[in-house]
C-alpha cells in the first residue's frame, strides 16, 4: 500500500509539474509577446500634449502625461519619451492644406511606418499632417489613402488627425455633417473658444451635438493652453479646466492640450501646471473608468534619426501654430483542514483561466490535473 501511495503522490506532482511548464513555457513563447500588444489608444484614455522644443519627459509624465507629440522610433526623442512612460505620437508631414495634395510619396509613409515597426514601436499612432479642411481642401480622399498606406505597412497602426471644422465662433460658418468622418482612425477635434471677451464654451457644447448626430465613436478633443497671439487671448486656469468640463462626458476617447511650450508664435502652458496636473487626475468619461493602460512589450529600438518637426498650425489660418489577488501557496503547501484535493488545485486552475493560453494548453493541464486528482482519489478510497 505504501508503494502504491508513493506512486499516487509522485504522478500527482509530476502532473502539476508538467501544467506549469506547459504555462511557463508558452507565457516565454513569441505567440504569448504578440498577445501581450495592446494599442495603447484602446487601452485607457489619452492625456496628450503638445510639445515643440521641450524634452523634460519626466517633468510632463509627472503632470499626468501620458501621450505626447513627435514620438516614434524613427525620431532621437523616442529613448526619452519611453524611459518616462510616455507614448510619442508619430508625426506624418503628408498633406498640406494650402495645396490640397499630399506631400509625402506611398513610399516615404511606409519607410516611416516600417522604422517604427523595426524599432519596436509597431501599432503605433501617426499625426497625418494638421487641420486638412483648414483653408477649403476636401481632403477626406486623400486621408483615406494614406491610412490604407499605414495599415498595410502595420495593421495595427492607427491614423490620426486635428480637425478644426468646429473652431469658428461664427457656428453658422460650420460645414455640414462631419466632412472627414471615416478618412482616418481618430479624429481629434480642436475648439479654442477664448478670443475677446468671454470664452466661447457653447462652440464645445454644439460639437458634441454634431459629433453624435453622425455615430462618430473613435474621436479625441485638444484644449486651448495657448496665448495671447492672432486673435486669441491667454486663457486662466479656470477657464482651462471649464473647457474640459464641457467635453467630460461626451464619448471621446482622450484629449490632448495645445500647447505644453511655445509653438513659435503662441506662449504655451499659460494656464499653469497646478490646472494640468488638475485635470490630467479627472476621468474624461465619469462613470465608465478605462481599464488602467497597458504595458506595451519592450524591445531595444532601431537606429534612430531625428524625424521631423511637428508644427500643427504652421499651415493653418484657424489655429496658431486595485486591490493585488492574495499570492497563491507553492505545491509543497499542505491543503486546509477539510479541503479535498480539487479545493488545492484552484488557485491554479483560476490563473491558468485567467490567462490567454490556447485551449489545447488549458486542456493538457487540465487533463494531467486530473489525473492526479484521480489517482489521489483512489489511494484515499483503499486507505480507508
Amino acid at each position: 500500500m505504501r508503494a502504491i501511495a508513493a506512486l499516487a503522490a509522485d504522478t500527482l506532482r509530476r502532473s502539476l509539474t508538467a501544467c506549469v511548464v506547459l504555462v511557463v513555457a508558452y507565457s516565454l513563447s513569441p505567440a504569448a509577446v504578440t498577445q501581450l500588444h495592446v494599442n495603447p489608444v484602446a487601452s485607457g484614455s489619452v492625456r496628450g500634449v503638445y510639445r515643440f522644443s521641450s524634452t523634460a519627459w519626466s517633468t510632463i509624465a509627472g503632470l499626468g502625461f501620458n501621450w505626447v507629440t513627435d514620438g516614434g522610433a524613427n525620431t532621437n526623442f523616442y529613448p526619452g519619451q519611453k524611459a518616462a512612460g510616455l507614448v510619442g505620437m508619430v508625426w506624418l508631414p503628408a498633406y498640406s492644406n494650402s495645396t490640397c495634395t499630399q506631400t509625402m510619396s506611398d513610399a516615404q509613409i511606409t519607410q516611416v511606418v516600417q522604422t517604427n515597426v523595426s524599432g519596436g514601436n509597431a501599432g503605433a499612432v501617426y499625426q497625418v499632417g494638421d487641420e486638412p479642411t483648414a483653408n477649403g481642401c476636401a481632403a477626406r480622399a486623400a486621408y483615406v489613402h494614406m491610412t490604407s498606406v499605414v495599415h498595410a505597412a502595420d495593421h495595427a497602426a492607427r491614423t490620426w488627425v486635428a480637425d478644426d471644422q468646429f473652431n469658428d465662433p461664427s457656428t453658422s460658418n460650420w460645414p455640414a455633417g462631419l466632412p472627414m468622418k471615416g478618412s482616418v482612425d481618430i479624429l481629434a477635434f480642436d475648439i479654442y473658444p477664448c478670443q475677446s471677451g468671454p470664452c466661447h464654451l457653447n462652440m464645445i457644447d454644439l460639437a458634441i451635438q454634431r459629433i453624435h448626430s453622425v455615430g462618430l465613436t473613435n474621436w479625441e478633443f485638444i484644449l486651448q493652453d495657448f496665448g495671447p497671439c492672432e486673435s486669441w487671448r491667454a486663457p486662466n486656469a479656470t477657464e482651462v479646466l471649464q473647457q474640459f468640463q464641457h467635453w467630460q462626458g461626451a464619448g471621446a476617447i482622450g484629449y490632448w492640450f495645445y500647447t505644453y511650450d511655445s509653438d513659435g508664435s503662441c506662449p504655451g502652458n499659460v494656464g499653469g501646471s497646478s490646472v494640468l496636473k488638475q485635470i490630467n487626475g479627472l476621468a474624461v468619461n465619469p462613470g465608465s473608468a478605462p481599464p488602467a493602460p497597458s504595458a506595451r512589450p519592450a524591445s531595444p529600438p532601431a537606429a534612430q534619426t531625428p524625424g521631423p518637426k511637428s508644427s500643427p498650425g504652421a499651415t493653418s489660418s484657424s489655429k496658431p501654430p486595485g486591490k493585488q489577488s492574495p499570492t497563491t501557496s507553492n505545491g509543497n503547501a499542505s491543503a486546509s483542514p477539510g479541503s479535498s484535493p480539487a479545493d488545492s488545485l484552484r488557485p491554479m486552475l483560476t490563473a491558468v483561466e485567467s490567462s490567454r493560453l490556447p485551449l489545447a494548453v488549458i486542456g493538457i493541464g487540465a487533463l494531467l490535473a486530473g489525473i492526479g486528482v484521480a489517482l489521489s482519489y483512489m489511494l484515499r478510497r483503499r486507505t480507508k
